[in-house]
């Protein structure tokens, strides 16, 4: 049976308690129940990385009808690394506010505790991660405390994160991976961590009941150089298990449990050049009729017809795909947000240009949102949020609580930490 997400749950969903536990169970009861949009920390979640999810408490107020689309504040996280990716936004501490988790390749991991829109302070996790890019943030040793994952390597929190040493392991998955995703492939209720290059393939790993042994691979397919994160994995058949959309087409989850997958080639994404089929991809019910859709964008490409684009699953069996185009001749796009950012109750579509070039002036970045207009992603609006910094591996969630949507981000080539405050709530005339 397949649940329609309604406006109201939608915005329901914004508003959750950003726990890791309570993420986790909300999760697996939604992939089990509907198809609905996945929600996570990385939170997001924390599967992936994004995380739509406000404080808990009192609701959140909800804006003016007519309020307009929302500004974005800039603000400096943090100077300090080159060639990151590994980004969360969690809750390290369980002091209920979200944490800006980012690491370098093959370097170190940071998590930065946020205090105040332009007061981050900085907190090594550690070092020598058996990752390019690929890195998720969740709780591997269901301890209740956010763990970090980055590629072959991952992190125990040790309760008392900004104190004390993070413990270091190893877990046997594949070197240099580009994506890390989160999710229960083998729906036994537990998380597990798919993680693709282009050089390994793709694979799934299963966390065994001691995290601190090796990890149980299971092939899925082969690999292309990144097209799963930040939010790849959901339910594309609407039979209850999670699929994984893999640029051109999906592999299909046969079983259930991750041990059998087919491989259909039927959505038209990708492109060709240095990295060809390189995208970023995140399944959700774009269009509120009950069926997971895919929006994929186009990164790691120097070619000028990049796309940001939807894929509509017209039969909710993931066999016959419509293309809806959200923008084109744009940069490089390598980050992906899917979220209500103005709270209009539909879902909205972020971007940023990162590392292989910008449409702004002199070359300059465009961070961009598409405004859903119709709620049904046939019409939309751009707006520019932000031109200047390169941005690459972005997310999103409400990082100051106060119930709207905010985007932090970093450079590949450089050290500027950005964070962008999402100004809608604190242009509501109450809040004046």
């Amino acid at each position: 049976m397949r649940v329609p997400l309604s406006g109201w749950l939608r915005w329901q969903l914004l508003r959750i308690d950003r726990s890791a536990t309570v993420a986790v169970r909300l999760y697996v009861a939604i992939c089990a129940a509907a198809t609905a949009l996945l929600v996570y920390p990385a939170v997001g979640a924390e599967f992936p990385k994004f995380n739509p999810q406000a404080s808990a408490g009192a609701p959140a107020p909800r804006p003016a009808v007519g309020a307009g689309f929302p500004k974005f504040q800039q603000y400096q996280i943090d100077k300090i690394g080159n060639q990151m990716g590994q980004t969360s936004l969690v809750d390290i501490d369980k002091d209920g506010k979200l944490d800006w988790v980012v690491g370098c390749s093959r370097g170190q991991v940071w998590w930065f505790r946020y205090e105040a829109p332009d007061r981050w302070v900085r907190h090594q996790i550690g070092d020598r991660v058996g990752t390019e890019v690929g890195g998720v943030a969740f709780d591997v040793d269901g301890d209740g405390w956010i763990d970090q994952v980055s590629g072959n390597t991952w992190f125990r929190n040790p309760g008392d994160p900004a104190r004390k040493p993070w413990s270091r392991y190893e877990n046997g998955a594949i070197a240099g991976s580009h994506d890390n995703v989160a999710a229960d492939i083998d729906g036994d209720g537990k998380l597990d961590v798919v993680m693709m290059s282009d050089r390994a393939g793709l694979f799934w790993y299963k966390i065994p009941q001691d995290p601190t042994q090796k990890w149980q691979a299971r092939e899925v397919g082969p690999g292309v150089h990144g097209g799963i994160a930040p939010r790849g994995v959901g339910d594309l058949d609407g039979d209850g298990d999670l699929d994984i959309v893999r640029s051109t087409g999906w592999f299909e989850n046969l079983d259930g449990k991750g041990l059998r997958w087919q491989w259909h080639e039927n959505i038209p994404g990708g492109h060709s050049g240095r990295f060809p089929h390189t995208t970023k991809a995140w399944i959700c019910d774009l269009n509120n009729d009950g069926r997971n859709d895919v929006v994929m964008c186009d990164c790691d490409s120097e070619l000028p017809d990049r796309r940001v684009h939807w894929f509509e699953n017209r039969d909710g069996k993931g066999r016959t795909w419509l293309r809806h185009e959200i923008a084109t001749g744009v940069g490089d796009m390598h980050s992906l947000a899917v979220a209500d950012f103005d709270a209009d109750g539909d879902l909205d579509v972020f971007s940023g240009e990162g590392p292989l070039g910008g449409t702004g002036p002199g070359g300059k970045r465009r961070w961009f949102i598409w405004e859903n207009l119709d709620g049904k992603g046939r019409t939309w609006k751009q707006h520019i949020i932000l031109e200047g910094p390169e941005c690459h591996e972005a997310v999103a969630a409400d990082v100051d609580g106060d119930g709207d949507i905010d985007i932090c981000s970093k450079p590949w080539n450089g050290d500027l930490h950005v964070y962008l405050r999402n100004m809608l709530m604190e242009s509501q005339p109450s809040r004046r």
